[in-house]
C-alpha cells in the first residue's frame, strides 16, 4: 500500500511524504504506483523547478518528501498550496476507487 501523507500548517498544505508501492500490480506494470509517482514528481518539479521556491526535497525508490521552508512567505505558501490542493484532489480521487492500495492522511505540523 502507498501512504501519502500531507502536511498542514494552520491548514495550509505544506509538503507531503509518500512511501510504499501500491501492489495494484507488479512492478514495472503497477498503473496505479505510476499514476501516484507522477502526480506527486510532478508537484514537486512545480515547486522548486517551475515556482523556485525554497523546499527540502528527496525522491527515491518508493519515497518522495518535499516541505516548504519553514520560513516561506505567506505569498509562497499560497501559490504552492495551489500545487498541493490539486495532488490532493487527484490523489482523493484515486483512492475513491482505489481505496485498498491509497492510503491517504492529514497531520497539522
Amino acid at each position: 500500500m502507498t501512504t501519502v501523507e500531507f502536511f498542514r500548517s494552520e491548514g495550509r498544505i505544506v509538503g507531503f511524504e509518500v512511501s510504499g508501492h501500491t501492489g495494484f500490480d507488479e512492478p514495472g506494470k503497477d498503473i496505479l504506483c505510476s499514476a501516484v509517482s507522477a502526480l506527486t514528481q510532478t508537484t514537486v518539479m512545480g515547486i522548486v523547478e517551475h515556482l523556485k521556491l525554497d523546499a527540502a526535497f528527496s525522491v527515491s525508490d518508493g519515497e518522495l518528501y518535499i516541505m516548504l521552508d519553514r520560513y516561506a512567505s505567506d505569498d509562497d505558501i499560497s501559490r504552492a498550496e495551489i500545487l498541493f490542493e490539486t495532488l490532493n484532489l487527484g490523489l482523493s480521487s484515486i483512492a475513491n476507487d482505489y481505496g485498498e492500495y491509497l492510503n491517504i492522511i492529514e497531520r497539522e505540523v
